[in-house]
C-alpha cells in the first residue's frame, strides 16, 4: 500500500499524538518522586519551558534549504564551541583555585560567556540537525508505526526530540543487606559535592539500614530527553538514541513495564544501551563529520585501562562476591570488601567515589556492565547477535513482558539461555 509522508496529516493530529509522547514520559519520569525541596530537580517546570522548543523551532524554519555541507558544518561549530566552553569553565576553576588576579579571572568570565552565547545561538539548529539524522536511521530500521485514522500513514513515533542541557544528577538508596533501587530521586544539576555528601548522608542517618549514593546522569528520557551537551559527535548521538529508545519502548509492553521489577528494569535499559550504541554508530557512518572518529562508546562504569587492571571485570567478581556475602547476613564484611577493591582501583589509577549496594543498585541495571549481575545482559547480547537486524531486534524485544519472554525469543533464535 502506497505509504504517505507525515505532513499529510493534520497539524492538529499531529500535535495531539506529540503531546501524548511528552505526557506519558512525564508519567514515567514522575514516578521517580516529585520536586519536594530546594535540591531536587522540577522535572514539570523543565517540561513546561522545553516541550514546546522543537515544534516552535521548526514552525519557524519551513522551508529551509540547508545543504549537507551546511549542517556539518553548524554541527563541528557547535561541538567546537562546546569544548572550548569546557576548557574556559576549567581555566577558570583554576584560576579560581590558584588565586589569579580579579583581571585575569574577568577576561576568562567574559570569553567564556561570549563562547556558550555563540554556541547557544546555534544550538537548536544542531539539535534539529541530529534529531534529523537519528531519525533517518530509525526509520531506515522498520520500526515506524501507523497513525489512529490515517493508517497509510507511516512515521517514527514518538519524534526525536531532545534537548542539549545539563541533566540532573540522582540520589539512588539501596537496604544495606541486598542491593535493591528502593528509591531514586532527581537531583539539581548544579549540586555540589560537599551537597551530595549531605544528602546522602542525610538519607544515610534517617534510616539506619540503608545505602545512598549521589550519581551524575548522563541523559533522562524525558519528552523531550535531557542529554548532557558534549564535544564528542558519537556519544551525543549515541545518547540521544539511547533516550529515544526509551521512549519508543514506553509505547511497547516491555517499555510499559519498566517499573514492574528490577528484571525488567535491567532488560529495558540494557535494550537501551545496546540500540542506543549501535543506532548512533550507524546515525555517524551515514553523517560523517570530517572531525569526528568513530570510536566505541564506554560502558557507564568503564574507564581507560591502566596497570593492565580491567575495571569491568574487577567490578564483576566484586558484584558476584557481595551478592554471596548479603546471601549470607555479611553486610559489614560485604561493605569491607567494597571499600576494599575502591581503594585497589584507585591505587591503579580508577577513581570511584563510593563503591556501596546503592552504587551497584544503579549500575547493576545496565545488564552489559562489570556493575551487574544479572544474566540478563548477556542473554540480550546473544539475542542481537542471531537477530538479522538492527531492526529485528527492537521489534522482538519491545514486547517483553517477562524474563521468560526473553528466553523465548532465544529458543526461537536456537540458544539455549544460559
Amino acid at each position: 500500500m502506497k505509504r504517505l509522508p507525515v505532513q499529510f496529516v493534520p497539524a492538529s493530529a499531529l500535535a495531539a499524538i506529540v503531546l501524548v509522547a511528552a505526557l506519558a514520559s512525564w508519567q514515567v519520569l514522575n514516578l521517580l518522586g516529585l520536586p519536594l525541596s530546594r535540591d531536587e530537580y522540577n522535572l514539570g517546570v523543565w517540561e513546561v519551558r522545553h516541550f514546546p522548543d522543537k515544534w516552535l523551532y521548526l514552525a519557524g524554519h519551513l522551508g529551509d534549504d540547508s545543504t549537507r555541507e551546511d549542517d556539518n558544518a553548524d554541527v563541528a561549530r557547535y561541538l567546537q564551541l562546546q569544548h572550548d566552553v569546557d576548557a574556559l569553565q576549567a581555566e577558570l576553576s583554576r584560576e579560581s583555585a590558584t588565586n589569579a588576579t580579579p583581571e585575569d579571572q574577568r577576561a576568562t568570565s567574559q570569553r567564556l560567556r561570549q563562547t556558550g552565547a555563540e554556541r547557544d545561538a546555534i544550538e537548536n539548529r544542531v539539535q534539529a540537525i541530529l534529531e534529523g539524522h537519528i531519525s533517518s536511521i530509525a526509520s531506515s530500521l522498520g520500526i515506524e508505526t501507523t497513525l489512529p485514522l490515517f493508517s497509510r500513514v507511516h512515521w517514527l513515533f514518538p519524534p526525536v526530540d531532545f534537548e542539549f542541557e545539563d541533566p540532573p544528577h540522582v540520589l539512588i538508596i539501596s537496604p544495606r543487606d541486598r542491593i535493591v533501587e528502593d528509591k531514586a530521586t532527581l537531583l539539581r544539576s548544579d549540586l555540589t559535592l560537599e551537597e551530595a555528601q549531605r544528602l546522602e548522608n542525610d538519607a544515610e542517618a534517617k534510616s539506619g539500614n540503608v545505602s545512598a549514593l549521589v550519581v551524575p546522569t548522563g541523559g533522562v528520557g524525558a519528552y523531550p530527553a535531557i542529554i548532557e551537551p558534549t564535544d564528542d559527535y558519537l556519544s551525543a548521538l549515541q545518547v540521544a538514541s539511547h533516550e529515544w529508545m526509551h521512549g519508543y519502548l514506553y509505547f511497547h509492553p516491555l517499555g510499559a513495564r519498566y517499573f514492574a521489577n528490577d528484571t525488567l528494569r535491567t532488560v529495558n535499559e540494557t535494550v537501551a544501551d545496546i540500540v542506543g550504541t549501535e543506532m548512533g554508530s550507524l546515525v555517524e557512518a551515514a553523517y560523517p563529520l570530517a572531525s569526528s572518529t568513530p570510536t566505541p562508546a564506554p560502558s557507564p562504569t568503564a574507564q581507560p585501562a591502566q596497570d593492565g587492571v580491567d575495571v569491568d571485570q574487577v567490578l564483576r567478581q566484586l558484584r558476584l562476591g557481595v551478592d554471596g556475602l548479603l546471601a549470607q547476613g555479611k553486610v559489614t564484611e560485604a561493605e569491607a570488601q567494597m571499600e576494599e577493591t575502591r581503594q585497589f582501583l584507585a591505587a591503579h589509577g580508577h577513581y570511584f567515589r563510593k563503591i556501596n549496594q546503592a552504587f551497584f543498585a544503579f549500575y547493576g541495571l545496565y545488564g552489559t556492565t562489570g556493575a551487574s549481575s544479572s544474566p540478563v545482559g548477556p542473554k540480550l547480547q546473544e539475542l542481537r547477535q542471531k537477530s538479522a537486524s538492527l531492526g529485528d531486534f527492537i521489534r522482538a524485544v519491545a514486547g517483553i513482558r517477562s524474563e521468560g519472554d526473553l528466553d523465548r525469543l532465544l529458543a526461537e533464535a536456537g540458544v539455549t539461555p544460559p
